[in-house]
């Protein structure tokens, strides 16, 4: 009897530390998308940003209208990233909006040139091959000189 309770804590242990060790992975797996999606976004690799995006968020624009943006409005606003500082990250199975499944939100505070501060969010998925896509990149900014509100941007 006690080997038998013995071996069921173990198995239950075992399960438990891997359970935490693939949605640690998972995180992780989700931060080296994001960090490489930013640095196709700040060095101008738009069409490849677009690439990395989910079916649902290309869905929602096309590729031509979506490139413009980023290159002729967004981009030039905000100006060269300076730095950008990880803040947090959550793993979520549901996001009120998006389809059930799992998804990672990374926050960043960062700089860009143009700004006085900007905050970064990004939201992604995995998708059926296991493969995390950008399913949303939301950004909240003050440009310098601007006394007004907070600009906000949502792709």
């Amino acid at each position: 009897m006690q080997k038998n309770i013995l071996l069921y804590i173990f198995i239950t242990l075992s399960f438990s530390c891997f359970s935490q060790k693939t949605q640690t992975q998972h995180m992780r797996d989700a931060e080296k998308v994001a960090t490489e999606w930013l640095k196709g976004f700040n060095n101008k690799k738009y069409v490849d940003c677009w690439n990395m995006l989910s079916e649902t968020a290309q869905n929602k624009s096309d590729s031509v209208k979506w490139i413009e943006y980023m290159s002729l409005e967004l981009m030039p606003e905000l100006g060269m990233c300076i730095s950008r500082k990880f803040y947090i990250s959550e793993l979520e199975k549901n996001l009120e909006g998006f389809p059930k499944g799992s998804y990672v939100t990374i926050q960043y505070k960062s700089k860009y040139s143009n700004t006085n501060f900007i905050e970064e969010k990004l939201v992604l998925f995995l998708d059926s091959d296991l493969i995390w896509k950008i399913m949303s990149y939301l950004v909240d900014y003050q440009l310098k000189n601007d006394n007004g509100e907070i600009s906000k941007s949502k792709l």
